[in-house]
This record gives structure tokens, sequence and C-alpha cells, in this order.
């Protein structure tokens, strides 16, 4: 018999998850506007070489050529989108704590917030990674503020403003930061700043703390300015049907249209330190569908390039380490996927590469 988890008595607090609020947004600039298209086409200008001036014939100046331009085209290509009922019973007969806009509220906080920010992030991370701009050094309370002074070098070789960079860094990194007694955190952010993790500033850079699942795998800082990358929230549509046919009760539905642009001309402007061997946190939920079978949620909902869901249930939670393999564990389709966990109260979720071995791992108890 289907279990839908109605009681005789329900607390009306709804005991929600923790969130926060989008992080990625102080990465980027809005510079270029995709209002209307689908792809905007921006140009860049070359300059020519300099030369000996000549003091006669007919070309002192040197030889004129027409100058060139160069074209970046940027087409925004994510469309993805999410949908559930709330029925009306379900709804009263829960004391009213299944309420639609609340619901919505939690589905962008949990859902779409991640899988923004995560994306983000790991496009900034691969693209400072394919110019070159990347460390691999194993991070220590004694290295770390070394580490980040040396990407701020980087930056500032390249013409980089030093006004306005912001280092994302891992609460790991941001540990050892603080025990490294060369680093002095300012201290004067404002409560603002503070809600979206901004710890201190160093020479005109912010320092955000960012949980672990939004960044990619291995990540101890992203060093950036914002001038270098730009996100269009092309489309960000949300309804709530009340009693639609064939439904008793609300069907929501959203839409969001979205993409990460690179400039050309700046993507020196971001610096990743990453390759850690740390496992990455993965932020598992599940709901209790039926007997014997449970939905597994993970925000942000896609693994990295070239890496799998695994899962395993059991009585209690596994303990992984970095690299461990995980290939003879069953194969996790996708967030939202449901799973047979029998009388098992514990599922343990790892992301690994096409080698098996475990790069994040995350958490759900049953019951």
């Amino acid at each position: 018999m289907e279990n839908r988890n109605l009681a005789s008595k329900y607390a009306k607090r709804v005991d929600e998850r923790f969130s926060r609020e989008s992080q990625a947004m102080l990465a980027l600039n809005s510079d270029y506007s995709f209002t209307g298209v689908r792809t905007v086409n921006v140009y860049s200008i070359p300059t020519v070489a300099m030369s000996d001036y000549q003091r006669s014939g007919d070309h002192r100046y040197g030889v004129p050529n027409d100058l060139s331009r160069n074209v970046q085209t940027l087409t925004v290509g994510r469309d993805r989108a999410f949908t559930f009922i709330i029925d009306k019973g379900d709804k009263t007969q829960s004391q009213m704590v299944m309420d639609a806009g609340k619901a919505l509220g939690r589905q962008l906080k949990e859902v779409w917030v991640p899988e923004f920010d995560a994306y983000v992030f790991r496009k900034l991370a691969s693209e400072a990674t394919a110019r070159g701009n990347f460390s691999s050094e194993e991070i220590t309370k004694e290295n770390a503020y070394e580490m980040f002074l040396n990407a701020m070098e980087q930056l500032g070789n390249k013409n980089v403003p030093d006004k306005g960079r912001v280092a994302f860094c891992s609460y790991k990194f941001a540990n050892f930061l603080k025990q490294d007694p060369a680093f002095i955190k300012t201290g004067d952010s404002s409560q603002e700043l503070l809600i979206k993790g901004v710890i201190g500033e160093v020479d005109g850079c912010r320092i955000v703390k960012v949980p672990s699942s939004r960044l990619p795998s291995g990540c101890a800082f992203l060093l950036t300015h914002p001038l270098a990358a730009t996100a269009p929230k092309q489309l960000e549509e949300y309804k709530t049907h009340a009693d639609p046919p064939g439904i008793s009760g609300f069907l929501v539905e959203g839409r969001v249209v979205y993409d990460c642009f690179v400039l050309d001309e700046k993507a020196d402007a971001i610096y990743y330190h990453g390759e850690q061997a740390v496992l990455r946190d993965l932020n598992v939920t599940a709901a209790v569908t039926g007997d014997g079978i449970a939905t597994i949620l993970i925000n942000p909902g896609m693994p990295e390039d070239g890496c799998s869901w695994y899962y395993k249930a059991d009585t209690a939670a596994e303990k992984l380490t970095y690299d461990a393999d995980v290939s003879s564990w069953s194969v996790l389709d996708g967030s939202g996927a449901e799973v047979s966990v029998g009388e098992n109260t514990h599922v343990t979720v790892a992301e690994a590469g096409a080698d098996g071995k475990a790069k994040a791992v995350g958490f759900v108890k049953l019951a």
C-alpha cells in the first residue's frame, strides 16, 4: 500500500533544511543584454605592432593594414525545468503545511540556486585550467596564504584590476587560511556580505566561503574578477495552477533558461587552485515513496563532466576516503531517481569518475 505520509496529527511547523542564497552572483557582470535573443556576438579589437619611424620613403609610419576584429559568439544553451503536484487532500490532512507557495520557494532555494552556482563555478574553473592559470600544489595551514598571494600576483601580472576581485574558497581552505599567521582578517565586512559568506578582504579582494557541494571537486579556491564572466538568466518562469484539469489541488511548474560565459579577452582574470585530495560533500536528501522504495535527490543536481553517481543502501552509512573504489555499487540514474532500499535505513551516495574512484560523497538517513 502506498504510503502518502498522512497522519492523524502533524506539527504545523515544517522542519526546513538549511539553504543559502546564490554566491556565484558575486563573480559575474551584467554588461551584456540577452533580452529577446538567444545569441549575442561580442567583438574585441586587436592592436598592431610598433615599428621604427622611417624619415624617408612612402610609409614613414610603417605599412598600414586594415584593423581586424575578433568575434566571440555567446549562445544560451541551458533550458531546465521542474514540476510537482500538491494534492488538496494531502494539504488538508497535513494541517495545511504543504503550501504551494512555500514549496516553490523551497525548490528555488534548495535546487535551482545550488545548480546555478555549481554550474558557474565549474565553468570558471574549467576556463582557468584550460588557459594554464592553475595550480594543484597541496594546501596546508603553513602555505595557504602564500598560495592565495601567488594567485593574486598572477592576476596582477595580467593587468587585472586589484579592486573588485573575489576569491571563492572551500571551508577547508578558509580554515587553513585562518591558521596561517601571515593572514590578517579585516573583520569589517557588512552584514549583507557576511550572509554571502565573505570572511574578509585582502588588497581589495573579498574572500568568500562556499560549501564544497557547489565547488568543483578538489577545489581549494577560485580567484576571479566580475569583469571576466557573465551569466544571463534569460528566462525565470514559475507558475502555480489551482485545480487544473485532472487535478484536485495545485500544479507547480518552473522553467529557467540560463548559461555562463567567460569573455575571451578577460579570461586571464580567473585563477583556479584545485586537485586537492579531499572528498567534496554531496547534499543528499530522500523521500520514502513506497514500501522499500525511496526517491534520492542530490543538489546541485548534476555530476561533474565525466562523472557518475553510485549508491549503496545499508543499515549504516558507508565510510569513504578520497579515491575509494565504488564501481561495485549500484548506479544512481540521476537526481530524483527511485531506488530500492528494502529494510535498510541509510543510503550513501558517491560521485566518481570513469575509473570508479570517489570524488564526492553524501549520506541520507531514511528513518
